[in-house]
């Protein structure tokens, strides 16, 4: 009151009793401290988690039952705990936008939050809160306190009405509401209100940061390519010497991995060298994928990231990845991933787990399947270090996008782990060893996680 002058209006649409949803749009940091001011309910907030360990502000977190919740991901335990709380007839606090605005502007909000709803039975109240992104924009360090801050609260929406309308058509409504109220809000207290009448990029934040960023800096974005491609090769190259003097590797079948446009290639996983004996007999420029905790380690870790990996989260349905993928297979990179999940134990070639059929399936590219052999003997995954020894690798011929849109993601997973144990066996024919045995199979399909479906 003293610093921002606030005034509220519509607070008597905040349901008396029982769970609710207020579902505010985000302009500064000050925003959950005005949404709440004069709700005389005790309310709980939803924080992206790494606020949580910042000191005192995680501590103050903690203290007012904030909920943490992992961004860009399917994070079911704090859903659950939402849910929880709004059973408890607490009310729930969550910015839908995902972001702070750029511009003041309310843009298109994000799906999930009517989950929520339809599970504890409870209504969503929409807020708009105007004048927190003059007193504090998100490229400004320190609040301005001489503001003015208006907060509108719209009628409750009750749960019978949330039911009868899809997700998409309830987020394109609660947009189109809330864009509404502003526009009221702002002419009750003398502003002018925002033009929404063009269609653009901007109702998506994240689309218009870069599009903005692709128009003010492309010559910096193409200077970057360029010296990742040659930061890429000059890489490659060291590698190629220190696999040469240690391990000798042959490869075989290179022919059918494209001279251009992107690909995914999908292979066994026998070692930590197996990123190395993939990408080295080709000609194109890939990228990897490699779990999140390799990148926290010190030198190691931005040294990884230089050579085009992608940190990914095991073990969760890592939706922040996927889109990583997806952006490097439409810039016509081949992206190397190792759908067994793990290293073998024993060389062998382990059941492939499901979700990069859904990946191939979204980038419409072919998968080149490729078949690593002799990594496991020179470093299995008991040795702290490797040993010399002769490593072979092969690539099968490119098994294009349709023939994955005709199987399921598990149907598809069982196929390739039978083409990749086929291309082994030939292989290590090929060169004078034993196969191995898969009459005995250790694992079956149906204990394959559905990435896709998560």
């Amino acid at each position: 009151m003293f610093f921002f002058k606030i005034r509220f209006y519509g607070i008597e649409n905040v349901p008396k009793k029982g769970g609710f949803i207020l579902l505010c749009n985000h302009q500064s940091w000050l925003d959950p401290m005005f949404v709440v001011v004069p709700v005389n309910r005790r309310c709980v907030f939803a924080a992206r988690d790494n606020l949580f360990r910042v000191p005192v502000l995680g501590w103050v977190f903690k203290v007012y039952s904030c909920i943490p919740i992992k961004r860009n991901h399917a994070d079911i335990g704090a859903i659950r705990e939402c849910i929880d709380r709004l059973k408890n007839n607490c009310g729930l606090v969550l910015y839908p936008e995902g972001t702070r605005t750029r511009d003041g502007k309310i843009a298109h909000v994000k799906p999930g939050f009517t989950l929520l709803a339809k599970k504890a039975n409870v209504p969503i109240v929409p807020v708009v809160i105007d004048g927190a992104f003059e007193c504090w924009p998100r490229n400004q360090a320190l609040p301005s306190l001489d503001g003015k801050i208006s907060v509108q609260y719209g009628e409750a929406i009750m749960p019978e009405q949330i039911a009868n309308e899809s997700d998409k058509e309830f987020m394109s409504d609660l947009t189109q509401k809330m864009r509404k109220m502003q526009t009221e809000l702002r002419i009750k207290v003398g502003r002018k209100p925002f033009d929404y009448s063009s269609k653009t990029n901007d109702d998506h934040p994240v689309i218009a940061a870069s599009v903005q960023e692709n128009q003010k800096v492309p010559m910096i974005k193409m200077m970057k390519r360029k010296i990742n491609f040659y930061w890429y090769f000059l890489w490659r190259q060291f590698c190629r010497i220190f696999c040469r003097l240690y391990f000798n590797p042959t490869a075989f079948n290179t022919h059918y991995v494209p001279d251009e446009g992107a690909f995914l290639l999908l292979s066994n996983h026998q070692s930590f060298l197996d990123p190395m004996i993939n990408a080295d007999p080709l000609k194109r420029q890939c990228c990897f994928a490699a779990r999140d905790s390799l990148f926290t380690i010190p030198v190691f870790g931005p040294m990884v990231h230089s050579f085009n990996a992608i940190p990914i989260k095991r073990g969760q349905a890592d939706l922040t990845a996927m889109k990583l993928f997806l952006e490097k297979l439409r810039d016509g990179y081949g992206l190397v991933l190792y759908p067994e999940g793990t290293r073998t134990e024993n060389g062998k070639i382990a059941e492939m787990k499901a979700g990069f059929g859904l990946l191939a399936r979204k980038a419409n590219v072919p998968i080149i399947p490729s078949v690593i052999d002799g990594a496991f003997e020179c470093w299995p995954r008991q040795q702290k270090l490797f040993s010399r020894g002769k490593i072979y690798v092969t690539y099968g011929e490119p098994i294009p996008a349709s023939k994955v849109a005709e199987m399921g993601d598990r149907e598809f997973a069982h196929y390739l782990t039978q083409i990749l144990r086929e291309m082994q066996r030939e292989l290590r024919l090929k060169v004078g060893r034993k196969p191995f045995d898969y009459t005995e199979t250790e694992t079956t399909p149906d204990t394959f996680i559905n990435l896709g479906k998560i």
